[in-house]
């Protein structure tokens, strides 16, 4: 049962809103001003905070302000409930000082409630994200050990960091300093080092019309798909245009091509609008089916290659990143290596 602090001055009002929320299965904590809203939601850790705007001893846009200063009470979702700040100037106040919603008295009852209900709902969905989130880093343990041992040879500050901070992965940077490396070692040794590049076409159009809080989500599914498909030795980056790039030491041309394949398929086939994530978002259903081809295309290139020359490691970036503009050229779901193969998902 969520638990919803509301906070009214009036009398009356409290008792109105406390017979509403419980009727709909709300476990209801009241507060007559904000200063008790405050104190209230720091003991009782609500899921919701509805404050109206007036009210003695602290009003609610300070209440929310200092609510949204507190760690402990910064997540909890608050919406505004008021009679006499209706101008449009005091919509944005409230917004700007953190508000999830600003609901005008009169209100109807059952609307406040469903409106309330859909914040909650994108609430926890944030928090089932953040779970996500935590869990890719606990399956990327291999990343944080290996960043340590880094950090202690390279003695860098604390505040250096080459962590993706959407989905744990390593971030565009460090997949550079890692090529580097792995170019050289393949050049002294002999061996063959490929590289991948994944892209999504439609990740832009999912962003403007839900949202980069749904656009990280789907990263982050993505994330979790990659990481379920490549070896502990390879590395997975991602970068702030949201490509995923993978260097796989000691793999050659065909075999890269196979692992670039199996990771399409995989991609392909993941349901990234999911029942969790559909039931969150206002959209309608059927408008949907619209954004799951997520429109995946992959650009791969191995050293040594038959008859080119490479001899620093950003020559064979530019070659799978030519591949991989290749690929966007010539539609969704096709995988290119750099002068030597191409498959399409028909």
């Amino acid at each position: 049962m969520p638990k919803v602090l509301i906070a009214d001055d009036n009398a009356e009002m409290l008792e109105t809103l406390e017979q509403i929320f419980t009727f709909y299965q709300f476990d209801v904590v009241k507060a007559k001003d904000g200063k008790e809203a405050v104190e209230a939601a720091d003991k009782q850790l609500p899921d919701l905070v509805v404050l109206d705007g007036m009210m003695p001893v602290m009003d609610g846009f300070e209440a929310c302000k200092v609510l949204k200063g507190k760690s402990k009470t910064k997540d909890i979702p608050v919406v505004f409930l008021t009679a006499n700040y209706i101008d449009v100037k005091d919509r944005i106040t409230g917004f700007e000082l953190g508000a999830d919603d600003y609901i005008l008295k009169p209100f109807n009852s059952k609307e406040l409630v469903t409106r309330c209900k859909k914040i909650l709902q994108r609430h926890n969905m944030m928090s089932m994200l953040r779970n996500k989130n935590e869990e890719l880093n606990t399956k990327n343990k291999k990343i944080e050990d290996e960043l340590a041992n880094l950090l202690e040879r390279s003695k860098i500050n604390d505040d250096t960091t080459f962590i993706d901070n959407v989905t744990g992965l390593y971030n565009y940077s460090f997949f550079q300093k890692r090529l580097k490396e792995e170019f050289l070692r393949a050049k002294r040794h002999e061996n063959e080092l490929s590289i991948v590049i994944v892209g999504f076409r439609n990740l832009e159009k999912i962003n403007e019309v839900f949202g980069h809080q749904i656009g990280n989500y789907i990263i982050m599914k993505m994330a979790n798909s990659l990481l379920n498909k490549t070896r502990t030795s390879d590395v997975l980056a991602r970068s702030d245009n949201d490509r995923f790039y993978i260097i796989l030491p000691q793999t050659d041309a065909q075999g890269c091509y196979f692992e670039a394949e199996r990771i399409r398929v995989t991609l392909s086939s993941v349901n990234y609008f999911d029942d969790d994530l559909i039931e969150t978002i206002k959209y309608p259903k059927r408008r949907i089916s619209d954004f799951q081809n997520i429109g995946i295309n992959l650009g791969v290139a191995t050293y040594p290659m038959e008859g080119e020359i490479i001899r620093e490691d950003y020559e064979l970036l530019n070659y799978a990143e030519e591949a991989f503009k290749k690929s966007r050229a010539a539609g969704d779901d096709i995988t290119v290596a750099y002068g030597v193969l191409e498959s399409r998902n028909n």
